[in-house]
């Protein structure tokens, strides 16, 4: 009875071994080189020297797009050096940030130590994550959440819809030498604090708020307390309501 089964067991085996005989050459084919057009870089480090030598490279236009705008102590020299590189051989900056940075100390040294002819910049309520784009040729964008994973893109057709965001959201945004839009009348409200109400009245915490909008929590509430005196607001629930009622967030609805 079992001499059929061990029969076909045999025969399974002798059709696995000459597969593998089959197959055992192409272990020797090399395999394909990584697709250049897309490059992961892992560590902050070789993201900084990749940008570093893009920068150095650049020779008519760098695009960047970075939420917040108050830029780090260990960033600011690096970011001034990457400019006049990129100036240097000829090329223009443009930059987009969030409102905040209007406010930022830091940010004025870095536009201070540049020529206002080749660096323009402009603010919105809101930004996409981090981009800088290179002569409309190579983009590098976050891979993962933080700073120590990017990616490098040289795809044309992906670098060039990447362009094509950044255009629009710049055409809507505000430049910087000009004051932001007026928020409701006869209300005086902020353009940050519009954008805090606007967030607060969808529901988000205050630490949701302060990294929507690219500042730390503290001033966050800073402004939320701000907010709150300027409408005579006596507690969250009441703010939220004067909001509503005057107008404030319906009207920013409205434009949305």
């Amino acid at each position: 009875m079992l001499k059929p089964l061990a029969q076909d067991v045999f025969e399974r085996l002798s059709t696995a071994a000459t597969l593998v005989d089959a197959l055992v050459p192409l272990t020797s084919v090399p395999a394909r080189p990584p697709n250049p057009a897309i490059t992961v870089i892992e560590g902050h480090g070789r993201i900084v020297a990749a940008l570093r030598e893009a920068s150095r490279a650049a020779q008519e236009e760098v695009l960047t797009a970075q939420p917040g705008g108050n830029r780090m102590v260990d960033s600011l020299r690096q970011g001034i050096a990457n400019a006049q590189a990129v100036i240097a051989r000829g090329g223009r900056l443009r930059h987009l940030y969030q409102h905040p940075v209007r406010y930022s100390r830091r940010f004025a040294q870095y536009a201070d130590e540049l020529p206002p002819e080749r660096l323009e910049v402009r603010t919105m309520e809101q930004a996409i994550d981090r981009m800088i784009v290179f002569d409309r040729k190579v983009a590098y964008i976050p891979a993962a959440p933080g700073r120590d994973t990017a990616l490098e893109i040289r795809h044309p057709a992906l670098v060039r819809y990447l362009v094509h965001v950044y255009e629009v959201l710049w055409a809507q945004a505000t430049p910087f030498g000009e004051p932001l839009p007026a928020t409701a009348p006869d209300t005086p409200v902020t353009a940050v604090q519009l954008s805090i109400a606007r967030l607060l009245a969808e529901g988000h915490v205050d630490d949701v708020v302060a990294r929507k909008m690219g500042i730390s929590v503290r001033t966050c509430r800073a402004h939320i307390a701000k907010l709150m005196q300027t409408l005579g607001a006596t507690s969250r629930t009441h703010l939220g309501a004067l909001l509503v009622r005057s107008g404030i967030v319906e009207a920013d609805r409205r434009e949305h």
